[in-house]
């Protein structure tokens, strides 16, 4: 099948990521991370502005009072405007906490992923963190190498979770009243020679769709982790991804522009290749999304 992937914002990204879907707004939002800056974008016409500047931001969810929800290196942060923004949580048990994405549960809690590295280098193990809306905090799960991208089941019973050094996509049973998430078994274990799973999102059927850093292409697969469809993308390090539009079939991919150096590239990727990404892209699919939930942080 082929697809008609439009450029619907071309900023030239650092590390664009975290694409967020506002229905109450009809709008896109999404971050470059290495810039500090978060973007929104009407779909019905308007042109991208940058309405968050200098917070370092890794992750966006929309709350239920309209503002956001923002996570990144120095924490979880409730955003109103520029200016008007405060910390939720920064840290647990003594440990600073770095978050790279999260997603709302059907509670409106929040699941949010740690990470610890510099540059290309791990320092330590970031782990997997349930924030409940009074800003109370616990631990999910440890170990994880590069936090990434999250997404339910449409029954929500399901917990999706990449790690992107170990090349690994999780599924967690989710307890949707307790939020407990446990019996953590490997979704998808993506090849060497492929990219690395970086952002997800689930479909309505309950297809997992994942963002290939290094892969150049979005990869769907189904509840049992069988690869349904590949994508192909113009660009190197596909980022993230959301469902958007009015009808949930408009797919909107991110990208990164500036060449991110590990030892995570499959065999031989040509690090200096002219076509890592950077902007913001649309793939009209014959598939629905399912809606995000929304946060509920006092």
């Amino acid at each position: 099948m082929a697809y008609h992937i439009d450029v619907v914002a071309a900023d030239n990204n650092k590390c664009g990521e975290a694409p967020v879907w506002d229905p109450s707004r009809n709008r896109i939002l999404w971050v470059d991370i290495d810039s500090s800056l978060v973007f929104e974008m009407d779909v019905r016409g308007g042109a991208a502005r940058i309405i968050s500047r200098d917070l370092s931001v890794s992750g966006i969810v929309v709350n239920r009072d309209g503002r956001l929800v923002l996570c990144g290196a120095t924490g979880l942060h409730l955003w109103r405007e520029q200016g008007d923004c405060r910390t939720l949580v920064s840290e647990h048990g003594g440990e600073k906490l770095a978050f790279n994405d999260m997603v709302a549960d059907s509670m409106g809690r929040i699941y949010a992923g740690t990470l610890y590295w510099v540059g290309d280098r791990m320092e330590k193990a970031g782990g997997l963190y349930l924030i409940e809306a009074d800003g109370s905090i616990r631990v999910v799960d440890e170990g994880i190498e590069l936090s990434n991208g999250l997404g339910f089941s449409p029954d929500n019973r399901t917990l999706y979770y990449s790690d992107s050094s170990v090349r690994r996509i999780y599924a967690y049973e989710v307890d949707p009243v307790t939020g407990d998430a446990t019996k953590r078994r490997v979704l998808a274990q993506v090849p060497k020679d492929e990219g690395i799973p970086d952002g997800l999102t689930v479909d309505a059927e309950g297809f997992v769709w994942s963002a290939q850093w290094y892969g150049s292409q979005v990869v769907r697969y189904d509840p049992d982790g069988k690869v349904e469809r590949r994508i192909p993308m113009p660009v190197r390090q596909v980022s993230s991804l959301a469902f958007g539009g009015s009808d949930l079939n408009d797919l909107y991919v991110t990208t990164a522009g500036a060449s991110w150096k590990s030892n995570c590239a499959p065999p031989g990727y040509d690090f200096g290749a002219p076509n890592m990404g950077g902007s913001l892209y649309r793939i009209r699919l014959d598939v629905r999304g399912k809606p995000d939930y929304v946060a509920n942080m006092a």
